[in-house]
């Protein structure tokens, strides 16, 4: 009799080490999944992202216009300044920086598709050189590049341009 109790107290305290090795072993796999195997960062994608903002902003402030034979980089230093010097076969610099904005950016980030945001913005106040184009929801990451262009009176242009994805 005494040998039979002592059979089903060992029997008891097995099941219960089993128990608690099942315990462990479930335990050690949500580590396992939540916390070693956790997805990085996609780098690619930001890089891919950040050189895209950068290429795409230094060529449309490097494009060339017909307006005598200024850069974009021009039409804007001419837009921002109280009078202006260049004169685009009836347009305003403003104008036709403008339009050339919303033609590359059109044929290009639209065409592929791309979420971004474009702005150009006098420092030292909120005053936007042409109207912003594109727009990112506020919950996408975004990569960004901006130049500063030097206008008169000792002020700086900021040309921001925001690749959201």
């Amino acid at each position: 009799m005494d040998k039979m109790k002592k059979n089903k107290k060992s029997q008891a305290e097995i099941v219960g080490l089993v128990i608690i090795v099942l315990l462990i072993t479930i335990g050690f796999l949500f580590v396992v999944k939540f916390i070693i195997m956790k997805e990085e960062p996609d780098t690619k994608k930001s890089f891919v992202h950040s050189e895209l903002a950068s290429n795409t902003l230094n060529v449309l402030l490097k494009t060339t216009t017909n307006c005598e034979g200024s850069d974009v980089t021009e039409l804007f230093q001419d837009c921002a300044s109280p009078v202006s010097r260049i004169e685009c076969d009836g347009d305003s610099s403003c104008d036709k920086v403008n339009e050339v904005v919303e033609s590359i950016l059109s044929e290009t980030l639209d065409e592929w598709n791309n979420k971004y945001e474009f702005k150009a913005e006098i420092s030292g106040s909120d005053e936007l050189l042409i109207p912003t184009y594109g727009g990112c929801d506020r919950n996408l990451d975004k990569e960004s590049s901006t130049y500063y262009i030097l206008i008169d009176g000792g002020r700086t242009l900021y040309v921001t341009l925001d690749i959201c994805g």
